[in-house]
């Protein structure tokens, strides 16, 4: 009888050959590649979540995973256990319940086994020692997907309707993009002031050629006392009052978490979060580096070990005892930092892309080098005080034994605020005189500067600072923000839009989980439910309950409203369209037309204004008024100038004389979708022309650009009027 094979499930389709490799022939691998199942909506249950039955979730398989499934149940045929090794996060959790629940059925056990990297050893130690799912870390993974889920489903909707069409919010985008706009509101009310940096460079007499450079220490607000400093400073005799040197160490950084290398690989390689998780997702699956997403710092006694023999094998000095790094309070401590499976496989020695090659090599030395030597460095401060009772520092360094610099080549990491210059200072003792030498005093305008905008790397470091979200989720977060319109991105640096602003306000003004302290609260919750110390249904509880008094009373304050009745006797009430924000009549295209663009500024809708200057020798047929240019379903035409109380309007002549009529001018139109020539004598005279070549079309039939046609028609017509 042909023996049974074990079934190993796996998240990722590019894992199977190299799992195979390592286990033989007893063992038969396959993929979900990714989740595939996910809450279900139905119209009787659209959010997927029985609210009423203890939020218990809906899930169905995903349309696209069918296949997938089908073949996994086909290879149970031939086996007798199986074992679901998903990622060992809450997600791989989730994927490993679904299988359960998809091969429930067959009536095999079903285990769980956890690698962290994608090594021999490491695979077949996991598969020979295996534990049961984790149902805690289950409830969690269900815990953030229905909160994201009532979350976006329901506030979205009420967003929808008060700003307009293709607008979203999330529990964890909407406080990230909150961030970028507070930010944006920092700068926009910063008033920078006035102050002066007095710089003077300075010798020792017997050695004019060895100079350095001494600040002046006090405040400087204004010019006025600047110049009086300066010309005391040109004219002074400079002493040395105090001298304080010392050796100070440097310790290493601790390993790479997800988060550190997205910030790191952002600033050393200007690398995109999403650019930095693909590469770092292909060097883990290819068995290069351990998991890739973690926000801890803890180290395996294996790898300690591993570092140790290492380095000395290699001629380096290590500590007496093994570096060991505190993880954040947020950190999950079962998780084991981001380092190199095998460090035998130094960066010389892989053959990978160039962008690949310095990912793998800024994880590699950052693991080899968190575990050798601080660097020592001889330091010098300088006090110098001036004849006319001024005061001076300087300061330096000078490195004096370089221990985990011998490895680490990403040097920018390790300077940190108020560090001394790497410059070293000539040798000076108390009471020594000194003299002015080229450029002697200098003194500097400046200006206080606003905190910056966040770039990528940024963003992150305060997502990972506040608490916000998961260093997997990053990514996720800032594509949302960038693609629904609520910030840009400008060179590399994220700005808030106007948009943006108006989508913050409202939810500001609504909804409790956008403050930043709720939100990193909520992450907490769910981290207890992982550990056991909450159950789902409390923390969902303590969620929704006060949400729904929220969502409520959101709605019942209704639509932003206008100030203003309509001229019909309808109310007003704010949209957001494909222009910006307007103002439409609630009795819109049921009895009345009456709609006009505007903004709103600190919650007060505002009417934008457009002053059209009258055209010069144009009247109108009805009221012998002025006439203004404006833009029409048709084309350009004239309109009167006292529009709405008058409706008179002409059409504009082209500048071509009717060949047919020979009597009327052309006049532009458009014609399914195409700009035309047609006689000003319709109906009389019914010529249509093609517009003649060289002559300029400028309009575009805004019906084109709001069509529901396919994208392709509109393109097409789009490009035949460049033509």
């Amino acid at each position: 009888m042909k023996n049974k094979k074990t079934l190993i499930i796996v998240e990722s389709p590019n894992k199977v050959k190299k799992i195979a490799s390592f286990l033989g022939p007893d063992f038969s691998v396959r993929s979900t590649v990714g989740h595939i199942m996910d809450l279900v909506k139905t119209k009787t249950n659209p959010l997927g979540v029985n609210i009423e039955k203890d939020y218990e979730p809906k899930y169905a398989i995903l349309p696209d995973k069918k296949d997938k499934v089908s073949a996994i149940i086909d290879a149970i045929n031939d086996c007798d256990n199986i074992i679901c090794c998903a990622d060992g996060d809450l997600e791989g959790e989730c994927i490993s319940f679904h299988v359960k629940d998809c091969l429930e059925s067959s009536g095999l056990p079903i285990k769980r086994a956890i690698f962290n990297e994608i090594t021999k050893s490491a695979v077949l130690k996991a598969v020979q020692n295996t534990t049961e799912l984790n149902e805690a870390k289950y409830h969690a993974q269900q815990g953030r997907r229905v909160l994201d889920r009532l979350v976006g489903f329901m506030v979205s909707p009420y967003l929808i309707k008060t700003l307009g069409p293709g607008l979203s919010a999330g529990r964890v985008q909407s406080v990230s993009c909150r961030i970028i706009i507070d930010r944006e509101r920092e700068i926009e009310s910063f008033k920078p002031e006035e102050y002066w940096n007095i710089f003077s460079t300075l010798a020792k007499p017997t050695d004019l050629f060895d100079k350095f450079t001494a600040k002046y220490t006090k405040k400087i607000i204004n010019q006025t006392d600047a110049d009086k400093i300066k010309k005391d400073l040109d004219k002074d005799i400079y002493t040395v009052s105090n001298v304080d040197a010392k050796e100070k160490k440097r310790n290493p950084l601790p390993p790479l978490t997800t988060p550190k290398l997205q910030q790191a690989a952002a600033g050393r390689f200007g690398f995109s979060v999403s650019k930095t998780m693909k590469i770092a997702q292909s060097l883990y699956e290819s068995g290069l580096v351990t998991y890739i997403r973690t926000d801890s710092t803890n180290i395996s006694a294996e790898a300690i070990t591993m570092a140790r023999n290492w380095l000395t094998s290699n001629n380096y000095n290590i500590p007496i005892k093994p570096n060991f790094y505190a993880s954040s309070a947020n950190s999950q401590a079962a998780h084991e930092c981001i380092r190199p499976s095998d460090l035998d496989k130094t960066p010389d020695k892989v053959f990978l892309t160039d962008d690949n090659k310095k990912l793998y090599k800024l994880i590699w030395e950052r693991f080899i080098a968190c575990q050798m030597e601080p660097a020592i460095y001889d330091t010098m401060a300088i006090t110098i005080n001036t004849s006319s009772g001024h005061e001076l520092k300087a300061s330096g360094r000078a490195l004096k034994y370089k221990g985990f610099l011998a490895i680490a080549t990403d040097l920018m990491s390790y300077k940190k605020e108020g560090d001394e210059d790497d410059i070293q200072l000539p040798h000076l003792s108390i009471n020594d005189k000194l003299v002015l030498v080229d450029p002697k005093v200098q003194a500097e305008q400046k200006f206080t500067q606003p905190p910056p905008r966040y770039s990528e790397a940024g963003l992150v470091k305060e997502l990972e600072k506040r608490g916000i979200g998961r260093p997997s989720t990053y990514a996720d977060i800032i594509e949302k923000i960038k693609g629904r319109g609520y910030v840009e991105l400008k060179g590399k640096i994220y700005h808030g839009t106007e948009l943006g602003k108006k989508v913050v306000d409202i939810l500001v003004k609504n909804f409790k989980f956008m403050e930043i302290d709720y939100t990193a609260n909520m992450e907490k919750q769910l981290d207890d439910i992982a550990e056991g110390k909450l159950t789902y249904v409390e923390m969902l509880d303590s969620f929704f309950k006060p949400f729904q008094i929220e969502l409520k009373a959101a709605y019942d304050q209704g639509i932003m409203e206008y100030e203003e009745i309509c001229k019909c006797g309808g109310k007003m009430f704010v949209r957001h369209g494909m222009y910006g924000l307007y103002v439409r009549c609630i009795n819109y295209k049921i009895s009345c037309n009456n709609t006009f663009s505007c903004d709103v500024v600190d919650g007060k809708v505002i009417k934008k204004e457009f002053v059209r200057e009258a055209v010069e020798g144009v009247y109108c047929p009805k009221c012998e008024n002025g006439m203004v240019e404006k833009n029409g379903k048709w084309g350009r035409y004239y309109s009167c100038v006292d529009y709405p109380h008058c409706v008179g309007s002409r059409k504009i002549p082209f500048g071509v004389k009717c060949e047919k009529c020979g009597v009327n001018e052309m006049y532009q139109t458009s014609f399914s979708g195409i700009p035309k020539l047609a006689c000003m004598g319709y109906p009389s005279c019914k010529n249509i022309i093609d517009i003649p070549k060289g002559k300029n079309v400028d309009w575009i039939n805004p019906d084109d650009l709001q069509s529901k046609k396919p994208k392709k028609y509109i393109k097409k017509v789009l490009s035949a009027k460049r033509k």
